[in-house]
């Protein structure tokens, strides 16, 4: 079968002559190239057309910009971010306003910031890895000290940090970060916490624990799942396939009947949204909490506690997220910390109504007498 000649996309011919023009020394190092609209009438192209051959140049690193000044070659440096400046950027992409969590975030950003007269932008961007993106690459162009991120895909996010890291502006990831990717992060140390609900639920006699996760390709949930792992192997339980669901849906009835069968007595999931509608479901098909199956949670979301069974969960403290994150952006932007930095933020077990030893019909007592 005979391929057909594919038709080159109208970008490419905006790269190849940048390209063409820096290859043959007609343009070199910081030299300013034609703005979006020179490259318009020149190459008889569109300007959203042209400003996606310009986007793709800069993640590349031949081009830089400028805010207010334009675009221009780039050398082997890019130049360095404004120390002079006093903003500070905070990026929350994937937000699900669920609880206070993240308002708790830059309460903690904002408690260290407004000690060194910083100002915060705050950009709120959905559940969009494009927006992400878009929103990052104006930013750098913009005049600011250094930028937080809280991703919602970390993985995905590799498509601007290497322009963030050509531009010379300091960043931390929040919570989560890409896999094989170096970077400046700060997150609660996921993997002991974890361990350390797993452990207690073994301590109190249960050996079927079970794993819930709900966003799996995220870093925190692939820790939270090891230490889940490690617990159990250190305590020489087996480790069920049939009792790790990393699934977003989840066959609640599928999972009753495991419950009902005793093969499952206690379920650890990733965080507190996943438990809470864990509890729901479950009560839904009859189950019992925690006579039945006890369900520990991750986070320690204010509501919780107010949940339909109150939930024990894993405490991670999201203000001193906030105010660490901070703090490290501004060691790095005076260069007074050196090197990659990943920090961990101990947590706690919060022990409440939804966990017990199997069996036991303590906490339904205790709930008869409140």
């Amino acid at each position: 079968m005979n391929k057909k000649n594919v038709a080159q996309p109208k970008y490419q011919l905006v790269k190849d002559y940048v390209l063409s023009q820096i290859e043959n020394n007609e343009m070199s190092q910081d030299d300013r190239i034609p703005s979006e609209s020179e490259f318009a009438k020149l190459l008889d192209v569109s300007s959203i057309t042209v400003r996606k051959a310009l986007t793709d140049l800069v993640n590349e690193g031949v081009i830089y910009r400028v805010k207010g000044k334009g675009s221009f070659v780039a050398g082997m440096h890019a130049p360095a971010a404004d120390k002079s400046s006093n903003l500070i950027a905070f990026v929350i992409s994937g937000i699900e306003m669920y609880d206070s969590s993240y308002m708790q975030i830059m309460k903690g950003v904002q408690s260290f910031i407004a000690k060194h007269d910083f100002k915060l932008i705050i950009e709120f961007v959905e559940n969009d890895v494009e927006e992400e993106h878009a929103a990052i690459m104006s930013l750098i162009e913009s005049e600011v000290r250094g930028i937080l991120i809280y991703s919602s895909n970390p993985d995905s996010a590799k498509t601007y940090l290497d322009a963030i890291r050509r531009n010379a502006i300091p960043f931390v990831m929040m919570d989560r970060f890409p896999s094989g990717h170096p970077v400046n992060c700060i997150s609660c140390n996921n993997h002991d916490g974890a361990y350390e609900a797993v452990e207690y639920l073994i301590q109190l006699g249960h050996r079927g624990i079970g794993f819930a996760a709900l966003d799996f390709h995220l870093s925190p949930e692939v820790d939270r799942y090891n230490g889940y792992r490690n617990a159990m192997l250190g305590a020489k339980l087996p480790l069920s396939e049939e009792n790790v669901y990393l699934d977003k849906t989840i066959d609640y009835a599928q999972l009753a009947a495991r419950i009902n069968d005793g093969a499952l007595t206690a379920i650890f999931c990733v965080n507190d949204r996943r438990a809470m509608e864990m509890v729901e479901n479950l009560i839904a098909q009859g189950i019992r909490i925690p006579e039945q199956v006890s369900v520990m949670g991750f986070d320690d979301f204010e509501s919780a506690k107010y949940a339909k069974v109150a939930l024990s969960t894993v405490k991670q403290h999201f203000d001193v997220l906030g105010y660490e994150s901070a703090k490290l952006l501004m060691e790095i932007s005076s260069a007074s910390t050196y090197g990659y930095k990943k920090i961990l933020l101990p947590t706690s077990l919060v022990i409440r109504e939804s966990t017990s030893a199997p069996g036991s019909s303590a906490q339904q007592a205790s709930r008869s007498n409140a």
